[in-house]
Order: C-alpha cells, then structure tokens, then sequence
C-alpha cells in the first residue's frame, strides 16, 4: 500500500478555502483506506513567520480542531507536528547536501518571490529558498508516495524525485520516489470576489462560524458587476456566490442556478440564500464539533501523533545512517 502524506502550514485563520482545497481530500483519503500521515508543517510556517511565531502557536490549535471537526480521525492516521520529528531535519540535512542550488532555484515559489515587489522581505531568506528541499525530507522520512498537492505545487513534487532519485544513486538505498496526486477543485476565491482568502484582508469565511455570521458573510458576496438588475440576465461566470455554488451545492442544484441566473429567472438574493443554506448544512456540524475540542485535546493528539509518526521515522533514519554510514 503506497503511503500519502500531506499537511498544512499554519500560518493563519483557518478557513473554508482550506476545507474544499485541503481537508476535505484529507479526510476522504483516510476514508479510501490509505495509508496517511498529517502533519503541522511548523517549519515551513516559520520561514514566513519568523517575527511573529505566535501566530503558529495559534493556528496549530485551529488547524487540528478543524481537521478533527471535519472528520479526520487521529487513531487511524497519525497526526503530527513537524518539528515534533528531529529526525525530518537530520534528513533535511543530507538532502541538502545533495541537492545543486540551481535545483532549489527552480522553485516557483521562489521565483513568484523575486518576481513580486509586493512580497514580503520576511521571505527573502535561505529557508524559503530552500524549502522543497525540507518538503522532500517530509516526504522521504516516512516513505512517503503519493503527495496530494494543486498544480501549482506539482514542481516542488518532481524537485523531491530527483531529489530521492540521487540519494538512492548515490547510497544505493531504495527510497520511493513520490508521486503529485492532484487535488481536483480549485482554490475558492475571498469573499470579495478576490482571488485568494486572506484572514489579513477579512475576506474569509471560517470553519467555526455562527449560522447568523456565515450567512451575513454570504450576503454580503461580490455578485456580477454587470448585471443591471433582477429582470436582467446575470453571467455566474462573474459571480463570486457561483463559485461558492460549485464547492458547496448538489451538482443538479448548480446546473440550474447557472439556468435561472442567465435567464434572469433567479435573483442574486435569492441566490445567496440558497447558498446560505447549503453551506449551514455542511458547516454547523463541523462548527459544533470544531467548539467541542479543547487545545489540550489537541495537544494529546499532536503528542499521541507524533509517537505514532516516530515508529516510521525512527526506522528510516536508521537505514539511512545505516545506509551513508553517518
């Protein structure tokens, strides 16, 4: 059975992009029967959050009362903290020592950094710069196959390949080289119609909300611009609601939507109110269950992941060491 491992940085709010980008795949992995490792990618937050580590303190709570909200279950599959795992530096080490800088270049993370003025300088640093490198030991320690990643992020995945692939040439060792498995929906826009959910700008929805806030938030969506009025055909292509449609309503449901908003036959508040609802049958439960976990409920799984993590990561540093005669 391929091992899969996959996390998140916790770095923010967590929100409903990261449930219909990331978690809900998380948990649908871990039903098919996989095996799967979850992990707080802290170090790799740090590298952006370097003058404000609070806020990864912070998050690391949320983001395991979210998983757990949403169905992830931490006695099937270990969830961890990374830096709980020395082992994931020590590999991390070697592999940069392998790894020609003109690899880690590649990066479009990086260079989406040099190539913005308005990204932050906090990220103008090695760690950044060499952070699919770090990635590649994630991965490598617990033998790691398949990684659910977006497009976007499918570079860093055939970085770690080679990677692996030269570190199995050189000691003659036998590591898998993992595989991108592709997420299959697209990232949600804010709710301003932004490209990108930000806790910084305001424009998130998050995964503990009240019924009254989170339909006060889907009111308050971007619409079509240029739709004249509620007897004038709208185009749900410029709809941020629409969107918000297509990740949170039966598919049926949203084939009609498209129909009755391009014939006019269905007003942008009616439309927000449907979505509304759809979006409160899937997120109170999870909201409930989100305010039930306490942070020393969280800290217990975090502790209990990380022993269930070291049984595998132990074992592969020890085959390395065995392996580079370290």
């Amino acid at each position: 059975m391929d091992t899969i491992l996959t996390g998140m940085r916790p770095t923010g709010a967590l929100h409903v992009g990261h449930y219909v980008g990331v978690i809900r795949n998380m948990v649908a992995l871990q039903k098919s029967g996989a095996e799967c490792y979850f992990f707080l990618a802290d170090w790799h937050a740090y590298n952006a959050l370097i003058d404000n580590v609070d806020v990864i303190t912070k998050s690391r709570y949320e983001y395991v009362k979210g998983w757990i909200a949403a169905g992830l279950d931490p006695k099937i599959s270990p969830i961890y903290r990374q830096s709980d795992i020395p082992e994931v530096l020590m590999l991390n080490q070697i592999f940069q020592c392998l790894t020609p800088p003109g690899w880690a270049d590649r990066s479009p993370s990086w260079k989406d950094f040099i190539n913005n003025p308005n990204a932050s300088r906090l990220l103008d640093n090695v760690g950044f710069f060499a952070y699919p490198i770090l990635q590649a030991a994630d991965i490598a320690i617990v033998k790691g196959k398949r990684v659910p990643v977006g497009a976007d992020q499918v570079a860093h995945i055939e970085l770690a390949r080679e990677i692996v692939r030269k570190f199995n040439r050189q000691y003659k060792a036998n590591l898998p080289e993992p595989e991108a498995l592709l997420t299959t929906f697209p990232k949600l826009p804010g709710t301003d119609g932004g490209t990108k959910m930000s806790s910084s700008i305001g424009n998130v929805i998050s995964l503990n909300e009240t019924e009254k806030s989170l339909q006060k938030k889907v009111n308050k969506m971007k619409t079509d611009d240029q739709r004249g009025g509620v007897e004038q055909p709208g185009n749900p292509d410029n709809c941020t609601v629409y969107d918000f449609h297509k990740a949170f309503s039966p598919s049926n449901e949203v084939s009609l939507i498209n129909e009755s908003c391009r014939a006019a036959g269905l007003s942008c508040g009616e439309c927000k109110m449907k979505l509304g609802g759809n979006m409160k049958d899937i997120l109170m439960p999870i909201a409930e269950r989100f305010n039930q976990i306490s942070d020393s409920d969280v800290n217990d799984i975090l502790s209990d992941g990380a022993r269930k993590a070291k049984v595998r990561t132990h074992a592969t540093w020890e085959e390395i060491k065995s392996l580079t005669k370290f």
